[in-house]
């Protein structure tokens, strides 16, 4: 059963999930979440675009950025524009699990009350119930796969006519991308999933195929996603390379001391 932050020094056996710290154990041991298990795969596009974002801060504050350097210093100044990326993504982000709770109410002709910033995605969202039809199976759930050491919380498990029972996870980003498909089969192959009424497991559903719902303002994309096998297999290499390379930078520690030559 799942498991709130306050409960983290549990040793029960079953699936937990930590929501403060967006981590998993699995019987009491620490697992590899799906999304940190895809820092195993190589993110060039993301560097570029965080320097990008740096650079265009620098520009649009030229004039006040040497009075910041000094009033507040060199090291803080430069502290807070390397965070610049991180600080522009979590304000602009929008969860899809958030437009879809509140797209369904709104479509159900539910008076919702929701932020201005949402509206869009919202319309977005109820154009994609009028025009599929989706009934939600299970929203927001929790999955693991003990033979791998892995667990992650999934968007939604939806039935849609003429395309069967279906993984649809919410993207909101600008754009869609490959690994995205990787997350998608590590959800599909996970061998439970944790009831989240009850708090039970229950093995996890056959499901027909999977999707990514491309949430836009006014609008949607609705992606089919390769998410067999063959998928799964490289979510399963990149996990393993996050953990062997990656994982608290463990390449460094290959690197012993100089050598001193009048030793």
């Amino acid at each position: 059963m799942t498991r709130t932050a306050r409960e983290d020094r549990t040793t029960a056996r079953g699936v937990e999930y930590f929501d403060t710290s967006h981590r998993y154990k699995i019987d009491g041991k620490w697992a590899t979440g799906v999304t940190t298990a895809l820092k195993g795969i190589p993110k060039d596009s993301l560097v570029n675009w965080a320097a990008k974002t740096v650079a265009a801060h620098v520009l649009d504050n030229l004039a006040e950025l040497p009075a910041q350097v000094e009033r507040d210093g060199y090291g803080p100044t430069l502290r807070m524009l390397t965070g610049v990326p991180n600080h522009q993504r979590d304000t602009a982000a929008i969860r899809g699990t958030d437009v879809h709770d509140v797209a369904e109410r709104y479509v159900g002709g539910e008076e919702v009350e929701f932020a201005a910033h949402l509206a869009p995605y919202v319309r977005g969202y109820a154009r994609y119930v009028e025009d599929w039809s989706p009934e939600s199976v299970w929203d927001e759930t929790v999955v693991a796969s003990r033979e791998h050491g892995y667990a992650g919380r999934l968007d939604s498990i939806q039935r849609i006519p003429t395309l069967g029972l279906c993984l649809v996870d919410y993207k909101t980003s600008r754009g869609v991308y490959g690994e995205h498909a990787l997350q998608c089969a590590a959800y599909r192959y996970a061998e439970v999933l944790v009831d989240p009424v009850s708090g039970e497991e229950v093995p996890m559903p056959h499901l027909d195929r999977a999707l990514i719902l491309h949430i836009k303002p006014d609008d949607y994309d609705l992606i089919p996603v390769t998410a067999d096998d063959e998928t799964f297999r490289k979510f399963l290499v990149a996990k393993q390379n996050y953990l062997d390379n990656v994982q608290s930078r463990r390449l460094d520690k290959l690197l012993g001391e100089p050598l001193n030559a009048a030793a």
